[in-house]
């Protein structure tokens, strides 16, 4: 199926076409009318007659199997997999055995915790999410994924076999994230065979081969265990913008008139009109609804146009009340939070990333206790919503992944989708594809019938997991370890068609490689990227540079009087400044003859850019009509020479911007200058296109190259990188044991170890204050910019006392990062505006203030402080080596996590 990407300045204008004029019936002649078929399905609404609980046949089949083999179940949301996971716990539990419930949301964890405690008794379930560490010893733990890979890690350390019987790893489907499927991963490789293992996972394409990677990974059947009926079955729906409510497709695919809606009529700027469609969705009793937007700022205007509701909807008045008034009363500080308003008088809210976690589990509660009329959320959250409601409503067919608007994916709109329809509550759910510029009705109707994206391997080395790996590991061992990951299994079939690609590139490179300079196509592969890198540094350093210059000599060089030298190197005295934003001085030539016209000295507008050198100031200029006095100052200036301001012995001092920016470019020409590109008689075909039969290799390579390398190599080859790394900053010795620094290093389970480390190593740290140190380390926590943090620069000059240990941290750190980004790796951008929020709210500032302090989201807000939290749990975990870092650590997580941060 043929998607598309489209970039993201495309939704806010950006070159305009001419559409088609828009459909007079759209002019305010609304008017809902459903079709005689929708009707039909729209009279099995209803609520189910209660009746016992039945285990389903594929829920019977897992327990049966689950006792014997690892058991894969998939199955649609809403199927009864908790079911299958509860009963095989309680038969371990009767054996006396443990379990661990591992879940990708410590939200999940902790409904888990309640379900269980209930279950088996608050005495026998424990919880561990960083956030939460109860009765770690009980028979039965829930909680994240990361903790039970992190057991595993310090299990393999000690020697010993990790104390559990049972593993159940819920939201299985995770192993395909492409941001955390590798922890999935590690924990499946890690764990011991003996370790009976029960995945539950949403409808995934490829689930017998996850079977098969697992048979041949663990030597151990595992089984699938499949339910592809949802238990509430699902109606598409289309509503035509002038009301006509009619099924989305048929037996003969997309309804026929929908074919006929052309996107093009509606203006990129159009959006939806909520206020409409839920009224559509009222008179057809659809409601409640969950509306699935591409942006917080669309949920949060969507809240807006909503109308109040009706007094019979939903539920009295009266009761709602009551029970917002309790839920309030539970989280005080929600009363005074901007949406409270529209919540009372419309039941609806706005449900993403961008809101803090206890105003979001407010209106899950509301949602599914069925006191909301509508919810907003956006589609990048999909996976994390858990309030099912009758009707899910798509406006769009693409979502924003981060960097630019792509199609939905059947696994994207299957999150989406899963959500409509309430068990034991609604007979029937729906899904509403609405027209507008963005939505591709055909699109959708193919996705609802395709299957679900198959799991890919998102295995890949960093340096958290190198360090724990070679605490129980040799290098070849881990060589090994590669070998069994799901990736190298799903390359096998490849192999031939791998084979036959390295025999005729070796051929090929025989000729080239005494000529490379690099040596080999491995390290071209290595080098090349950093010098595309280092000159797109060096570039934007000569431009900043440029600017710097241009800025310093324009505001306060070129004044009248001032003499400089073009880039042909003609003499000129400025006789009119540059403006701040002017392009040029207007200038006298200095060469002989003067040029005059109508009795004044001829004046040249010279664009600073054309400016050379900038010489000494002339201590008087003559009046423009006066010729005697214009060629006496020029015979002046012959005689005196020119001299540079900028020559040996001057006293000028540049701006340290432009001094900086001078360091940078030459820094940038240096590192670039020790590749070995520089000197290569192959550079020019090696970096750019030609005809040249070397650039049609390397092109040919780099197109092929994750074939030529197998998977299992690369895994190698980016461990023996980060190797080496670490073995010159000194965790790892040559035999690939680590040091001491290496042992305690290892327990920094974070994104940027090193960095850390080095700021540990370094003392860049405070151990006697816990507010700066959670402070300094917040900044680690952010793996990528954020809208507006461009803005907030202002904030160093508003808290020198905070900016004075940042930039030392930073300074400290430079090399290292500098070191980094040499070598590929990513490196974080560090903000300072978290250093500001996390300091004030560790020194007890209340939750207005520093929510104030920058206008960065609640929610972004929240989310720093937990991550921080975590982050400083892994400083807390070095007491042995560390001790009094360790207790700040302690003390700071305390002071992070009170109301409205953490969440229990």
């Amino acid at each position: 199926m043929k998607t598309t990407t489209r970039v993201m300045r495309r939704r806010h204008g950006g070159p305009r076409k001419k559409t088609p004029p828009k459909d007079p019936s759209r002019q305010d002649t609304f008017r809902l009318k459903i079709s005689p078929k929708v009707r039909k399905v729209l009279d099995r609404i209803g609520v189910p007659e209660p009746r016992p609980f039945v285990p389903d046949p594929f829920q019977v089949e897992a327990i049966e199997k689950v006792r014997r083999h690892d058991v894969l179940v998939t199955a649609p949301t809403g199927a009864g997999k908790t079911y299958i996971a509860i009963e095989a716990i309680r038969e371990v539990f009767r054996k006396g055995g443990r379990s661990w419930y591992a879940s990708p949301l410590k939200a999940l964890s902790n409904a888990k915790l309640e379900e269980f405690s209930a279950l088996f008794g608050p005495e026998n379930v424990g919880i561990l999410t960083g956030d939460r560490k109860e009765n770690p010893d009980a028979p039965i733990i829930v909680g994240t994924t990361e903790i039970l890979r992190n057991q595993l890690y310090d299990a393999m350390h000690r020697g010993e076999d990790l104390a559990v019987d049972l593993v159940v790893m819920d939201e299985a489907h995770y192993l395909g994230d492409p941001d955390r499927g590798v922890v999935w991963e590690e924990v499946l490789i890690y764990l011991p065979a003996r370790v009976r293992l029960l995945l539950l996972s949403a409808t995934i394409r490829n689930a017998q081969q996850i079977c098969d990677w697992l048979l041949w990974l663990r030597q151990s059947p595992c089984l699938w265990v499949a339910a592809t009926e949802r238990p509430v079955p699902l109606y598409p729906l289309f509503l035509f913008p002038h009301g006509d409510l009619t099924p989305l497709g048929g037996k003969g695919g997309l309804f026929r008139p929908i074919r006929d809606l052309d996107p093009r009529q509606f203006s990129r700027r159009d959006f939806p009109d909520i206020a409409r469609i839920l009224e559509a969705l009222r008179q057809a009793d659809l409601l409640p609804a969950i509306f699935f937007l591409k942006s917080r700022a669309d949920c949060e205007r969507a809240i807006g146009l909503c109308p109040p509701v009706p007094k019979s909807a939903i539920k009295r008045r009266a009761d709602f009340d009551r029970r917002l008034r309790e839920l309030l009363d539970q989280w005080p500080f929600l009363k005074t939070h901007k949406h409270l308003s529209i919540l009372r008088r419309s039941r609806v809210g706005a449900h993403h990333a961008g809101q803090l976690p206890h105003w979001k589990l407010l209106l899950e509660k509301l949602m599914q206790e069925g006191y909301l009329e509508a919810i907003f959320s956006t589609s990048t959250v999909a996976a994390g919503v858990n309030f099912p409601a009758r009707t899910v409503v798509v406006p769009q067919s693409d979502r924003f992944n981060g960097r630019e608007f792509v199609d939905l994916s059947a696994t994207d709109l299957l999150q989406m989708t899963g959500r409509a329809g309430r068990r034991g509550m609604d007979e029937i759910g729906f899904v509403l594809v609405v027209p507008g510029r963005y939505q591709k009705a055909e699109l959708i109707h193919d996705l609802l019938r395709s299957p679900p994206d198959a799991i890919q391997s998102q295995i890949r080395v960093n340096f958290s997991m190198v360090l724990n790996l070679l605490l129980s590991h040799e290098p070849e061992e881990i060589r090994t370890l590669f070998a069994r990951s799901l990736a190298t299994y799903q390359n096998l079939s490849r192999e031939e068609h791998v084979r036959d690609l390295v025999r005729s590139f070796q051929q090929e490179l025989t000729r080239w490689e005494p000529h490379m300079a690099c040596g080999s196509m491995d390290v071209l592969a290595e080098v090349r990227p950093r010098f595309m890198r280092l000159q797109e540094e060096q570039r934007k350093a000569k431009k900043l540079a440029r600017k710097q210059a241009l800025e310093w000599s324009t505001q306060g060089l070129l004044t009248p009087g001032r003499l400089f030298l073009n880039r042909r190197g003609t003499l000129y005295v400025v006789v009119e400044p540059a403006g701040k934003d002017a392009p040029e001085v207007e200038a006298v030539r200095l060469q002989p003859p003067l040029q005059w016209s109508r009795g004044t000295v001829r004046t040249h507008g010279v664009r600073t850019r054309q400016i050379r050198d900038i010489g000494r100031k002339v201590a008087s200029l003559p009046d423009r009509h006066d010729k005697k006095g214009w060629q006496d100052l020029m015979e002046h200036c012959r005689r005196e020479g020119y001299r540079s301001l900028f020559g040996e012995g001057s006293a000028v001092e540049r701006p340290e911007a432009l001094q900086s920016a001078t360091r940078t470019l030459a820094e940038t020409a240096l590192r670039k200058a020790q590749l070995p590109c520089t000197g290569c008689e192959l550079f020019g075909p090696c970096h750019k296109a030609s005809k040249h039969p070397f650039a049609r290799l390397v092109q040919r390579y780099f197109a092929h190259r994750v074939e030529i390398q197998s998977v299992q190599e690369a895994l190698w080859r980016s461990f023996q990188h980060h190797f080496r790394i670490l073995k010159e900053e000194g965790y790892v010795t040559e035999e690939g044991h680590l040091t001491s620094d290496g042992l305690w290093a290892s327990k920094l389970r974070l994104d940027q170890p090193l960095l850390v480390s080095e700021g540990i190593r370094r003392r860049v740290f405070p151990e006697k204050d816990p507010a700066l140190l959670a402070a300094l380390i917040a900044p680690f926590v952010m793996d990528r910019d954020r809208p507006g943090e461009s803005q907030l620069s202002a904030l160093i000059w508003k808290y020198p006392d905070l900016a004075t240990p940042y930039f030392a941290m930073m300074k400290t750190l430079h090399r290292l990062r500098e070191k980094l980004s040499q070598e590929g790796f990513e490196t974080p951008a560090l903000p300072f505006w978290t250093v500001v929020v996390v300091y004030h709210w560790a020194k007890g500032e209340s939750w207005e203030v520093v929510k104030n302090l920058t206008g960065i989201d609640e929610g972004d807000l929240a989310m720093v402080m937990l991550r921080t939290a975590d982050h400083l749990r892994q400083v807390e975990s070095l007491a042995e080596s560390h001790p009094e870092l360790a207790a700040s650590a302690r003390e700071a997580i305390d002071r992070i996590l009170r109301e409205p941060v953490l969440v229990v």
